[in-house]
């Protein structure tokens, strides 16, 4: 959609100074700004736009208001009215969108600026029928309820339908349900207990889902293991978590972080499943009780653990727009460390479908492709560099798909309108959300290459989720302003495991506009003209690449360590239609001698192998721009690939 230049105007009320006025604070509700240069009658003037100010005083401001210095625009107003009424206005900052509800934004702007005693803050410049799109923002209603309790459901009405399935092994639905039973008592004899947390150290396979299961049955937790990942890193996980028990199998079952762990072998092919018949309890029945813990990437360098409940997943395996169906056949890949898991392994099994288990670790292309037409797999998720790198090499690996769904980062928009192109009837979802929301937040889907025309919006909340955007003092924008997106709803975190400081810096209650507990997200987004949420760049410092959510911070102070740095910075080199790469800028010591192999090494053994920068840059001093801030810019044309010898 081209981008709206001009609008014409009509207002009803107001003097030169109030539409003035209005025009600047509506400008800024909706771009995020602070200030605003407007210009009218023949003059351009300069507007902060003071959240803290009073209406009266920002009114005289703008009567007062001498002539800018430095000439730039953000908005111009044409009118013959010396009122300023009606006319025409003309954007030079860029709106897009704004031929959606701008103007009446405005008129709401005039009316409430027109109330006096209030501060700018009060001032929301959001019309009242608008305000129905913001209400909107809702997923369907999703009853609580619990893993257990909906996967007995599906053990009840498709006891002999294959449940999952591996190069080894297959169960049915009954038979899982047996399997887990008789583990759940292997770890109950081996001292897990209700409200415990169990570490699995196991490599995909049927027994990973087998001791999942016997972990819920047992009323425990579950933590997956990254065995890929520094064992510094694991240490303090596993520290962390103080697991009662360590499920292992031939790969794990030595590794050095887990010896001083109770540990007991994964359910192996041979075990009994099929004694009498499994407990057809309904389960707890609670569904605020602990499902998993899953880390993620924190700015001090110490990984955070995210405490996700039964309801969280239950609310996922339950939204429409995610559902599989019995029948389908399920990709199994992505690590249970990773919360994608909770996407493949509980929307499978509490909708009737089967896992297919993807063997070995990384997976190529070739083999990916090979796996979908062995085991005839139809929905499958697929990180979105994975799927980008699976367009451009081997896109018939796709053909057999009926969906897919793809997520982690922004998902290449010229990717999906090639595979849709090429394979009618496959529908792709774009997949968005934190762990802290449990996988996903919102979804928007596509069924053919001619409803993309650029960027993929994030789309809509999922059924039990409501989603708020909100500016910086955590105020309501309007429908298309630019805010920080807020989560709220079934799917939300308790918190962090044992960290009430970083748990009260993400959840809780931010905004006079919205009465419930909140998930902070961190990421900057706006709503288009139909009501879906579209991603715009992160509020901070931290990305997502390939799936995994990575603090940019953390790399840098990590890397800083070293002796040899004298300082260090980590950007993201962001091009057109090509993954995100992360970009390591270095100071080094005078004197020191240091190399990109050397340094590599060094993050290797402290950090997970996702955030090792794929560019590397020495610079004398960080270069920043005019505003103090680092020139990512610079860094970014300066840097150069991985090389086995010097940095440079």
């Amino acid at each position: 959609m081209p981008e709206v230049r001009t609008l014409p105007y009509a207002l009803t009320a107001g003097s030169a100074a109030l539409v003035v006025a209005a025009f600047a604070v509506t400008l800024c509700r909706w771009t995020a700004a602070s200030e605003a240069a407007i210009s009218f009658a023949g003059k351009v003037i300069r507007l902060e736009v003071d959240d803290e100010a009073l209406v009266g005083d920002f009114l005289r401001s703008v009567r007062t208001a001498g002539a800018a210095e430095d000439g730039s625009v953000d908005l111009v107003i044409a009118s013959t009215d010396a009122d300023l009424r009606s006319g025409e206005i003309r954007f030079v900052t860029g709106v897009p969108d704004a031929d959606h509800g701008f103007i009446a934004d405005v008129a709401a702007a005039v009316a409430e600026l027109a109330a006096s005693g209030k501060r700018l803050r009060d001032v929301r410049c959001i019309a009242p029928e608008r305000r129905r799109i913001l209400d909107a923002l809702a997923g369907a209603d999703s009853p609580p309820s619990d893993i257990e309790t909906l996967f007995l459901e599906q053990v009840r009405l498709r006891p002999r339908d294959v449940a999952v399935r591996d190069a080894h092994v297959e169960l049915t639905y009954e038979q899982l349900a047996c399997a887990a039973d008789q583990y759940a008592e292997v770890l109950r004899r081996a001292g897990a207990r209700p409200g415990d947390t169990v570490l699995i150290a196991t490599r995909r396979s049927v027994g990973e889902i087998v001791a999942l299961l016997a972990i819920i049955r047992l009323g425990a937790a579950y933590a997956g293991f990254d065995d890929d990942a520094p064992d510094a890193r694991q240490e303090r996980i596993v520290g962390k978590l103080a697991p009662a028990v360590a499920v292992v199998d031939t790969a794990t079952a030595d590794h050095p972080v887990l010896r001083g762990l109770t540990r007991v072998d994964s359910w192996i092919p041979g075990q009994r499943t099929d004694p009498g018949t499994p407990s057809r309890t309904s389960g707890s029945g609670d569904p605020g009780r602990t499902a998993y813990i899953a880390f993620t990437s924190g700015s001090t360098g110490e990984p955070k653990g995210v405490v996700v409940p039964h309801r969280a997943v239950a609310r996922l395996a339950r939204t429409a727009e995610l559902q599989t169906r019995p029948g389908d056949r399920v990709l199994r890949m992505a690590p249970l460390a990773f919360d994608a898991s909770t996407y493949e392994i509980w929307v499978t099994l509490l909708n009737g479908a089967t896992l297919e288990v993807f063997p070995g670790r990384l997976p190529t292309v070739r083999k990916l492709e090979k796996f979908f037409t062995e085991r005839e797999v139809s929905v499958a998720w697929l990180t979105a560099s994975l799927f980008r790198l699976v367009v451009k090499s081997r896109p018939q690996a796709l053909a057999g798909l009926r969906w897919l769904v793809s997520g982690g980062e922004v998902v290449p928009h010229d990717a999906a309108a090639r595979v849709l192109d090429s394979f009618p009837g496959l529908v792709l979802t774009n997949g968005y959300g934190p762990t802290e929301n449990t996988t996903f937040t919102t979804t928007y889907t596509v069924r053919s290459a001619a409803e993309i025309s650029g960027p993929l919006p994030i789309g809509k909340p999922i059924a039990g989720t409501r989603v708020f955007i909100l500016d910086r003092n955590g105020r309501l924008v309007p429908p298309g302003g630019i805010g920080e997106l807020y989560a709220a709803g079934a799917g939300m975190a308790d918190g962090y495991l044992d960290d009430e400081a970083e748990t009260n810096e993400r959840f809780g209650h931010f905004s006079p506009d919205v009465g419930e507990r909140l998930y902070r997200t961190g990421d900057l987004v706006r709503l288009d003209p139909d009501g879906n949420v579209l991603f715009l760049g992160r509020a901070d410092k931290q990305v997502k690449l390939d799936g995994h959510r990575i603090e940019t911070e953390e790399i840098g102070t990590v890397l800083a360590g070293h002796p040899g740095i004298r300082d260090a910075v980590i950007v993201v080199s962001r091009q057109p239609n090509q993954s995100l790469q992360l970009v390591a800028a270095i100071v080094v010591h005078p004197g020191a001698e240091t190399d990109q192999r050397s340094l590599r090494a060094f993050l290797s053994a402290r950090l997970p192998s996702y955030a090792i920068p794929a560019l590397w840059v020495q610079v004398d001093e960080i270069p920043l721009t005019r505003n103090g801030k680092v020139d990512e810019k610079v860094l970014i044309e300066a840097a150069a690939p991985p090389v086995p010898a010097s940095v440079g």
